[in-house]
Parts: C-alpha cells; sequence; structure tokens
C-alpha cells in the first residue's frame, strides 16, 4: 500500500498527464479511479502550537482540530490521483493540497498554516509600496476595488507572506504539491524560485481585490545558491484553491538578483519552472523488515544542479514522489530524536528512466534504539476505540499514532534512555482521554496492553450543526447574573454565544440568545432548547444538551444539537 508522501520543494506529486482545457478552467482528465482512503493527522502554526478547531475537509466530509490540534477524518471515496485536502483557520491562510493515494490507506499528515501577516496599509487614491519579508509590491495609484468591483478609496491593507524557495520546512505550508498547470493545459511538476501569498481588506476586514484593468508589480528575490541557473524569463504561476493546481498565467523577467512581474489578481503567486518525471518510491525499516520507519525525513538532492527537497514517511514507512528523468539524486534519510538529528542513510541512486520502486532498504542504528510499542485504546465500557488516537512524546516533539477498527495502535520510533516516553489517549467521538502513561526505561518492542480513555473533558461545548460536529474548548466560561445564565467560548478561530433564564434551577428552557462561529454565523430566527442536568453553585459544574431548529439567511432551516460542560 503505497501512498505518496513526499511533498517535493523541486519536484512534488506528479506525474507527466494531460489536461482538458474548458475556456478559462483548466481540470485534471486523468484523475485515476476512485479508491476508499482516509485522512489524519496535526495542523500546527508557525510557532508548531497546535490551533485548536481548524476546520478540515475532503471528499465532501469535514472535521475540527481536537484540543491537540489533532483531526480524523471518516474514509472516503476519491480519486487516487487527486484526493484534495482543504484546511482554513481563522486569522491564517488556507492551505489546499492534492494527494496520490492507494486504496485503504491512511494519510498521516503535518499541516502548517501561515499567519496572514499584516505588512502594509496605504490610502487606495495614492501610490504604495509594501515591503512583504525580501519581496515587494508595487501598488498604482486607483488599483484597489471593492469585492464588487466598485471604486474604493479608502485606507488598504495589506496582508502577505513571502516564502523562501530554501526552507525546508516549504513543504509543510506551501499551498500545492508544485503540480501546475501550463496554458496548453499540460500538468508539470514545478521549480519554485518562490513564492508570495497576498490578500487586501478595508480596516473592517471586507475584502477588496486589484481593481479591473490595473496591475500590481511584484518583485522577488532570487537566493544567491539559485542565482546561477535562474533564467533570464520565467512563468508565473497563481495558486487555485479549490482544483489544488498552480496555474501559469505571465511570465516575470530577471532583474539583477530578482524576478520582477506584472499580476491582476492576487492569491499565491509563484515564479516556477516546469519538469517532466517519473514516479520515484520505496520503503524504509529499522532493522529488520517487521519495524517501519515512520516520521523519518527522506531528502532528495539533483547532483547536477543541487535542488534538494524533504519529506516524511508515513506510518508504515513508505514514501515516494516525483523525479526528474535521467537525473543522478543524492538520497538521504535522516530522523529527529532526543539523541539529535542523525543521518541514517545516504546513497547517491539513479539516473531513471522509468517508473521505479527501490529495494526496501533496512537501515542499522549507531547512536540510538529503534522502539517498537503497540496497545489498545478502550472506551469508558471497556469497547475499543475506533476514531481515536495516541499522541507520544519522548522529551523532543509529539507525535500521533490512530487505531484501527479493533482500537489497536502501533508504531516505531528512534529512542535515547535519557527523556522517558509518555503515551496519552485520545477518543475524538466521545471527546475524553487517558491518564498519561509513563515509559522510564522503555525496551522494544514495548506492549502498553490496553488503555481506557475514560476522563472527559474538563470544559466544552460540543454543537451538531448541519451534519457537522463543532468542538469548542477555547476560554469556556459561565456567567449567571440574575437567574440568566450566559455560556461563551472564544478562540481566534471559533465562538458560541448562548443564555437562558433558568434561576440556576435543573430542567429544559427556551434560548433566549445564540451565536456561534463558524458553524451558524447567519442565522434569521432559532428555535432551541437546553436542558440543564447540573447547575452547580460558585466553584462548581453545569452541563446540559441543546437541541432544535435555526434558520440561515436563505430560509434553509437546519437540526441543532449539542453538549456542554462548564466550570462556573
Amino acid at each position: 500500500m503505497k501512498n505518496w508522501k513526499i511533498l517535493f520543494v523541486l519536484l512534488a506529486l506528479s506525474s507527466a498527464v494531460w489536461l482538458a482545457c474548458n475556456k478559462d478552467v483548466l481540470q485534471p482528465t486523468n484523475e485515476g479511479p476512485m479508491v476508499r482512503v482516509s485522512f489524519a493527522g496535526v495542523v500546527v502554526g508557525e510557532q508548531n502550537k497546535p490551533l485548536i478547531g481548524a476546520r478540515v475537509r475532503v471528499g465532501g466530509q469535514a472535521v475540527f482540530t481536537d484540543e491537540n490540534g489533532v483531526f480524523r477524518l471518516p474514509e472516503v471515496s476519491l480519486p487516487a490521483n487527486n484526493a484534495i485536502l482543504q484546511v482554513e483557520h481563522t486569522g491564517y491562510f488556507s492551505y489546499s493540497r492534492a494527494f496520490f493515494v492507494e486504496k485503504g490507506s491512511i494519510q498521516n499528515l503535518n499541516i502548517q498554516l501561515l499567519y496572514k501577516q499584516p505588512v502594509h496599509s496605504f490610502v487606495a487614491t495614492q501610490s504604495a509600496t509594501a515591503q512583504v519579508g525580501d519581496a515587494r509590491l508595487h501598488f498604482p495609484a486607483n488599483s484597489v476595488a471593492r469585492a464588487d468591483g466598485s471604486a474604493y478609496s479608502g485606507i488598504v491593507q495589506v496582508h502577505a507572506r513571502y516564502l523562501d524557495p530554501t526552507d525546508p520546512d516549504l513543504g509543510r505550508h506551501m499551498p500545492g504539491d508544485l503540480r501546475g498547470i501550463t496554458t496548453g493545459g499540460e500538468e508539470q511538476t514545478l521549480a519554485t524560485f518562490g513564492m508570495i501569498g497576498v490578500e487586501l481588506s478595508t480596516p473592517a476586514g471586507d475584502p477588496l481585490q486589484v481593481a479591473a484593468g490595473e496591475q500590481v508589480e511584484l518583485e522577488m528575490p532570487i537566493p544567491a545558491e539559485k542565482l546561477a541557473a535562474a533564467p533570464d524569463r520565467i512563468p508565473l504561476w497563481h495558486y487555485d484553491d479549490e482544483t489544488a493546481r498552480w496555474i501559469e498565467e505571465g511570465a516575470a523577467d530577471k532583474v539583477g538578483d530578482r524576478y520582477v512581474g506584472k499580476v491582476s489578481h492576487f492569491s499565491f503567486w509563484n515564479c516556477d519552472a516546469g519538469f517532466p518525471l517519473i514516479k520515484l518510491d520505496g520503503q524504509i525499516f529499522l532493522e529488520n523488515n517487521e519495524q517501519p520507519l515512520t516520521w523519518a525525513s527522506v531528502r532528495l538532492t539533483i547532483v547536477s544542479s543541487g535542488w534538494h527537497s524533504y519529506g516524511n514517511t508515513d506510518q508504515n514507512g513508505y514514501f515516494g514522489g516525483g523525479i526528474p528523468v535521467n537525473e543522478t539524486l543524492l538520497m538521504e534519510v535522516l530522523y529527529h530524536s532526543p539523541c539529535g538529528t542523525e543521518t541514517l542513510y545516504s546513497e547517491t541512486i539513479g539516473p531513471f528512466q522509468n517508473n521505479t520502486t527501490l529495494p526496501s532498504i533496512i537501515l542499522q542504528l549507531q547512536n540510538s534504539d529503534a522502539l517498537a510499542v503497540s496497545g489498545r485504546l478502550l472506551d469508558c465500557a471497556q469497547q475499543p476505540v475506533v476514531n481515536g488516537y495516541v499522541q507520544y512524546d519522548y522529551g523532543f516533539q509529539l507525535q500521533q499514532a490512530f487505531t484501527d477498527a479493533n482500537g489497536a495502535f502501533s508504531f516505531t520510533t528512534l529512542y535515547c534512555n535519557t527523556a522517558p516516553l509518555s503515551i496519552t489517549g485520545y477518543d475524538l467521538d466521545a471527546l475524553t482521554t487517558s491518564q498519561i502513561q509513563t515509559y522510564t526505561n522503555p525496551v522494544s518492542p514495548l506492549q502498553t496492553g490496553d488503555i481506557t480513555v475514560c476522563t472527559g473533558l474538563d470544559e466544552y461545548i460540543q454543537l451538531l450543526f448541519d451534519g457537522q460536529s463543532y468542538l469548542y474548548t477555547a476560554n469556556v466560561e459561565a456567567l449567571d447574573e440574575g437567574g440568566q445564565t450566559s455560556i461563551t467560548s472564544e478562540s481566534a478561530g471559533q465562538y458560541i454565544w448562548f443564555s437562558f433564564i433558568n434561576s440556576g434551577q435543573t430542567g429544559t428552557f427556551p434560548i433566549e440568545g445564540f451565536y456561534a462561529f463558524p458553524a451558524a454565523d447567519t442565522l434569521n430566527t432559532f428555535n432551541l432548547n437546553t436542558t440543564v442536568t447540573q447547575f452547580g453553585g460558585p466553584n462548581q459544574v453545569i452541563t446540559g444538551t441543546i437541541d432544535g431548529t435555526v434558520q440561515i439567511w436563505n430560509g434553509q432551516n437546519y437540526a441543532v444539537s449539542g453538549s456542554y460542560r462548564v466550570n462556573q
């Protein structure tokens, strides 16, 4: 079961396929067969802190990340060559990527979202230059309009990010997998010389756009180590979030150590050269073919040019992606642990003329030990936790392993005796956790046995709206004033508030006020009740449920249900 995990900075997950052109819309036609696949992983911000409440969508299914930034989507049917995942969180640039997937596989992902950093503001009637890291944007006077195309003369706020093509973390947060569609409709793999993402808004947050007939000039630096290889003229590509493709549109010229071009709209823009390619994949094990190495970094360097890329092995030790035809590559396997960063493997491979599967790579360790861990998660009724995971911490970084249909989990990692190993189980359906399991001097193979996941979240509000589940866990508060109770939860990406009059009593009461973002922020009317099952005094717990209907702005009615637990 191979899934294409390496997200190449130079060459991404792609093969040379042809696309149909329908007016201005270019769509892949070689999407492959439909296969059943699931996605799971963690979403973090730029400080590698988990993002709670990020919305993750795949194939019509949507979930929100939990208190650890972790998500798991149910198995869905998707095109094998074009399984598109999308992630959104208030205050961050949206993220999407198309994956090559295999039947029955679990795509284990580590996604980093980029903050919409405000970099400049100016009056729309005046020309302006916005500095974006080492990149620049030059706005002519009167070049910005409202979203509906009408004239705008107020303050323009510029939110932008420049992405350095030499950043080893580029594959974690860049949009797409560097598959691009040329003006002729051909899909290629791209070698990036730099990217920039831009959004414009009013001070109130209303979106703005480049005015019709106007263009904004962008300058992007060429890294010193790439300057000699940079062509004098290079295609410009903008990112389409829905198709998860870079679309060729215009070109940029090399002026000194920068690329300069003009664009008529904003999303992410990219200076890239395209390459034909073939596929390379393989599997990496520790010491024997029974212990796949998960979360190892695989680095490929094209010997002739020095371009390199990074990616991670999946839960089965598999890696794969696109490589250029007839190029010699240096392949290295790196692993980061409390022992330090080890180069576990270094070998020159290729050149290759056809799709290639490498023989299994079995690594022998020098400075650390392989630790194979397995166990099972059970719920309060001692039944398997099917939609769950364990988060393990060995003194370096948190990682996750997900349960199967029997509640079983397993993983293999590198381990040093300098730090204890701790494991905590989570049930994504019941919103419960286990006690922390700590192992001071574990011996491989480590069998944890059954771990009971039966400790509820201390405070939360859970809402089911239009078939989608929303979990609010940040800053949950309750306020009781004169018999009216208000319950809220607020974070950067989520907010919920509702109130009811219960005079400190348990029972069923009508909800007097209700607002929930992003679940139901455009309501006309609502008919909701809450059943308060526990209502303690100061410093006591309030628990209850929510049920009823709401009507949104277009007159559509939806059923709503939920539950809450909050400390006064």
